[in-house]
């Protein structure tokens, strides 16, 4: 059985939305942190995830860390569900390159407006970067209201794993305040609404924090 190592509210939310939408049994670990931001629990984890981060996802021998290759994996263990299109096709390429562009580009901005700290050693260069992660996030967020347009997903009417990735990114740009929001956009929105509707997701999203349906 699967194990899915977690901390509330974290990118590993993804993961567990493409678990619960697969139906699949599994079971979480959460990950516990002291205040200097170190691991304390459980006992090992630094050894089985090198980076320390989480998700961790742990099947038989097998280990998989970062969200979006987790995601991955559970999209091509449990085809049935059809979490990713047909492997091959152009949705598949599309689904590719928008789960890269949420990970590559807009977690990263994510984490540089949550961490600054850990990008600059001038302490007067924190709020720059900050300012700079919330630009290039209002980007991210009019290019994936483009691609969504009348959706409700990002490929069209077809739930894939890109999708509980960009509605947990949206629930965590709540964080940034009204304007920056990315559920302020009407597109984006909606597109969180589309997917916190599905009972699984909904529920997991619910479970990890973050808002039920209709956020405004």
């Amino acid at each position: 059985m699967i194990t899915l190592y977690s901390m509330p509210g974290s990118s590993a939310t993804a993961p567990r939305i493409a678990l619960d939408e697969a139906g699949a049994e599994y079971s979480m670990i959460q990950v516990e942190r002291d205040e200097a931001g170190r691991n304390t629990a459980p006992d090992g984890y630094d050894a089985l995830n090198p980076m320390g981060t989480v998700p961790t996802l742990v099947d038989g021998e097998l280990v998989v860390t970062e969200a979006a290759a987790c995601c991955l994996y559970i999209a091509e263990k449990y085809p049935d569900a059809a979490l990713v299109p047909a492997t091959g096709s152009d949705d598949w390429a599309t689904t590719l390159r928008w789960l890269t562009l949420l990970t590559n580009t807009a977690q990263a901005s994510f984490l540089r407006w949550y961490y600054p700290d850990q990008y600059t050693t001038d302490e007067a260069g924190l709020a720059p970067i900050q300012e700079a992660s919330v630009a290039e996030l209002a980007r991210v967020a009019d290019v994936l209201a483009a691609q969504i347009g009348d959706g409700p997903f990002l490929i069209g009417t077809q739930f894939t794993v890109v999708d509980g990735f960009l509605a947990m990114l949206t629930g965590w740009s709540g964080d940034l305040g009204a304007g920056s929001r990315w559920s302020d956009n009407p597109t984006l929105e909606a597109h969180y609404n589309a997917v916190a509707q599905r009972p699984a997701a909904g529920a997991a999203l619910v479970a990890e924090g973050f808002p039920a349906a209709n956020v405004s």
